[in-house]
């Protein structure tokens, strides 16, 4: 295939898959989105608006117009084939057009929180979470990135846009050349754990601020279940996001919640 027919097949394939989930959304149990938000702390409004929905048995998937897709999809467990969520809540992962590019299952009772669909299409590395804001991104000129998929969520739900996360631990090349085109820079807000430690060396770029979250929490996610920090949380990114635009901010920085 030509580089342009394997740009058609991939359109075509994500406009189908697009098609696919607004289909199951429809029909999925939507008292289980409230659920979500109560166990996530998260408003109810940013988990309809994220398109969050709830697959409780795997058959819920199945729908008859997709069966020849649901493989291509990456729907299917190459090792039992058997559809891969069951009793998750799943997270559409959208493209810059807005199209969904893969799905990601959260489960709290689960051992494996997060399962991940896997197709031809999706480069999970060079993937974030939140790329269908890229375009207004590249116009403000700066971006907020977390480490988690429900942080992200969670501190739109505040009102900020431009909020990323990484689609698992795994730092890809094509992520950071894009964020190091943003003509302020980036805000990290990374987690408190050795995988957060790990960030701290990767997530590099030519211009960032550290954001960093008090020492009784995890995460920004659970910073913002305490109703008590929510807005000092709010006020914090607020001056990290008028520091990163400004004409005297050069280069690297760290700002301790406190």
């Amino acid at each position: 295939m030509t580089v342009n027919e394997v740009i058609a097949d991939r359109l075509e394939f994500r406009k189908q898959f697009t098609d696919y989930v607004n289909s199951v959304y429809k029909l999925s149990n939507k008292d289980m989105q409230a659920s979500f938000s109560n166990l996530r702390q998260i408003p109810l409004s940013s988990i309809k608006e994220k398109g969050i929905f709830w697959v409780g048995n795997s058959v819920e998937l199945m729908l008859p117009e997709y069966i020849g897709l649901l493989e291509r999809f990456g729907l299917i467990s190459e090792a039992n084939g058997k559809p891969i969520f069951n009793n998750r809540w799943v997270i559409p992962i959208r493209d810059k057009d807005n199209l969904v590019q893969a799905l990601v299952g959260y489960s709290n009772a689960s051992e494996n929180k997060y399962v991940y669909s896997t197709t031809d299409f999706y480069m999970r590395g060079d993937s974030l979470y939140g790329e269908e804001q890229l375009e207004k991104t590249m116009k403000d000129g700066y971006a907020v990135l977390v480490e988690g998929i429900t942080d992200a969520i969670h501190i739109s739900s505040l009102g900020f846009d431009n909020i990323y996360a990484n689609c698992g631990s795994r730092k890809g090349t094509l992520n950071f050349l894009r964020l190091n085109r943003l003509k302020y820079g980036i805000i990290r807000i990374r987690d408190r754990d050795r995988a957060g430690d790990g960030t701290k060396n990767k997530w590099v770029t030519d211009r960032y601020i550290d954001l960093v979250t008090p020492p009784q929490f995890k995460d920004s996610d659970e910073v913002l279940k305490d109703v008590e920090y929510r807005e000092i949380f709010k006020e914090y990114l607020d001056a990290c996001i008028e520091m990163i635009k400004s004409n005297s901010f050069k280069g690297k920085e760290e700002i301790n919640f406190i």
